[in-house]
C-alpha cells in the first residue's frame, strides 16, 4: 500500500524524533545510574539495577518519541502552522506536560512491576506511582525533557522554514559545492492580482496571499514538490526530474491546487469578496544548484530553464488557458492517464531564439 506523501513526511519526522529520544533516554538512565552509584557508593539494588534502568529507559524513550513526536509533528504542523511560534510553544508545552505525566505514571507502574515481580499489588503500584510523581528526580526529568521538547519544536520550525528535505541538504552539505542537475519548474502566478490588490487594499490583499499560500501548500507537498521561492503573488515550485515525472506529479500538483481552491471558493468569497485562481507554466532543464550568501544562506538554482518557464507562464493569458507545459517536458511524462494534452502550436518566446512547442492540459473525468 502506497503511503500518502504528507503522512510519509510526518511519519519520517516521528521516527527520527523517536530514535533521538530513545538515545537520549538511554544516556540519562546510564548517566544518572553512574552518578547515584558514584556519589552514594551503592551496590546493585532494585532502584539502580542496570537491567531495570535499561528496560525502563527504553520504554520511556519510545513512549516519549511516539507520543511526544506525534503531538509536535502532526498537531503543530496541521493545527498551529498558521499560528505564531509563541502560540505553538504554549500549546505544545501544555501537551508536553500531559504526555509527561502519562509517561511518568506508566513508568512508575512498570518500575513497580519490575522491582516487585510476583509480589506486586495494585496498592503497591499506586504507592510507587504517587511517590515517583512527586520525587525530586521527576522534577529533574521534567526540566530535562522540557528543554529537549523546546529544541525539537525549534528544529521543526526551522525545518518548515527551509521546506521539507531542504534542511537535511544544508546539514549534509549537498550543495556546498555547486552541482548541475536536471529539474522541473512550475511558475504559479495569481490571476487578476493587480485588481485584487486595488479592491482589497494592501493589508487585506497580503492576508489573502497568506491564506492562499497556506491552503495550497499541502497540494504541493503531496505531489513531491519543493517550494523554491515566493515572489510577490507568484510561487516557484521545483522537482528533481525523477520526482516530477513520477506519477505525473508536476501535472497532478497544478490540478490538486485548482481543486483545493475550488473547494474553498465560497470561503474566499465570503472573507475577501474574490475567488483566487492561478495560471501555471511548466518546463524542465539543467540548472546549477548551490549555496549562496554569507549571512542568510540559501540554495539557489541558476539556469536558462527558469527564464524559459517564466516566459511560458506569461503566455497563459494570450492562449486564455490556466496551464501551459512545453512539449519537451510533456513527452517525458509516461503516466498521463488522467490528462489529455491539447497542442497549441509553436511559439518563439520573448528574448529567446529557441522555438518552444506548447501544450495545455485537460483533465479526463
Amino acid at each position: 500500500m502506497k503511503l500518502h506523501p504528507q503522512f510519509k513526511m510526518d511519519l519520517n519526522k516521528v521516527v527520527v524524533i523517536t530514535c533521538a529520544y530513545l538515545l537520549i533516554s538511554w544516556f540519562f538512565a546510564f548517566y544518572n545510574q553512574a552518578a547515584i552509584t558514584s556519589i552514594y557508593s551503592l551496590g546493585p539494588t532494585p532502584q539502580n539495577d542496570i537491567k531495570i534502568s535499561f528496560v525502563a529507559s527504553t520504554v520511556a524513550g519510545l513512549l516519549a518519541g511516539i507520543l511526544g513526536g506525534t503531538v509536535m509533528v502532526v498537531v503543530n504542523n496541521r493545527v498551529f502552522r498558521r499560528k505564531s511560534y509563541g502560540y505553538a510553544l504554549m500549546a505544545t508545552t501544555l501537551a508536553f506536560t500531559v504526555v509527561f505525566v502519562f509517561i511518568t505514571i506508566a513508568m512508575s507502574v512498570l518500575m513497580a512491576w519490575l522491582e516487585l515481580g510476583d509480589k506486586v499489588t495494585f496498592s503497591a503500584m499506586t504507592s510507587h506511582a504517587s511517590s515517583s510523581i512527586f520525587s525530586v528526580w521527576t522534577v529533574i526529568y521534567f526540566v530535562q525533557w522540557a528543554v529537549i521538547m523546546l529544541l525539537t519544536l525549534f528544529f521543526l520550525q526551522v525545518s518548515d522554514k527551509f521546506g521539507p528535505g531542504i534542511l537535511s541538504k544544508f546539514l549534509r552539505g549537498k550543495y556546498y559545492q555547486p552541482k548541475e542537475e536536471a529539474r522541473i519548474f512550475m511558475f504559479l502566478d495569481m490571476k487578476s492580482s493587480t485588481s485584487h490588490a486595488e479592491q482589497l487594499g494592501h493589508e487585506k490583499y497580503f492576508n489573502l496571499l497568506s491564506d492562499v499560500f497556506s491552503d495550497i501548500t499541502g497540494s504541493i507537498l503531496n505531489n513531491a514538490g519543493e517550494i523554491y521561492q515566493y515572489v510577490g503573488d507568484e510561487i516557484v515550485v521545483s522537482w528533481s526530474l525523477q520526482k516530477g515525472l513520477s506519477n505525473a506529479n508536476c501535472l497532478n500538483c497544478f490540478h490538486a491546487i485548482q481543486k483545493k481552491l475550488d473547494e474553498l471558493a465560497l470561503t474566499y468569497m465570503k472573507k475577501y469578496g474574490v475567488t483566487p485562481e492561478f495560471k501555471a507554466g511548466l518546463h524542465h532543464g539543467m540548472v546549477t544548484a548551490g549555496e549562496v550568501g554569507s549571512i542568510k544562506r540559501d540554495i539557489v538554482f541558476s539556469g536558462d530553464v527558469l527564464n524559459t518557464t517564466s516566459r511560458i507562464q506569461e503566455q497563459c493569458n494570450n492562449y486564455q488557458v490556466k496551464c501551459l507545459i512545453s512539449k519537451q517536458t510533456l513527452d517525458l511524462i509516461k503516466d498521463q492517464n488522467t490528462f489529455e494534452p491539447i497542442p497549441l502550436g509553436n511559439i518563439k518566446l520573448k528574448g529567446k531564439e529557441e522555438i518552444i512547442e506548447l501544450n495545455t492540459i485537460k483533465v479526463i473525468d
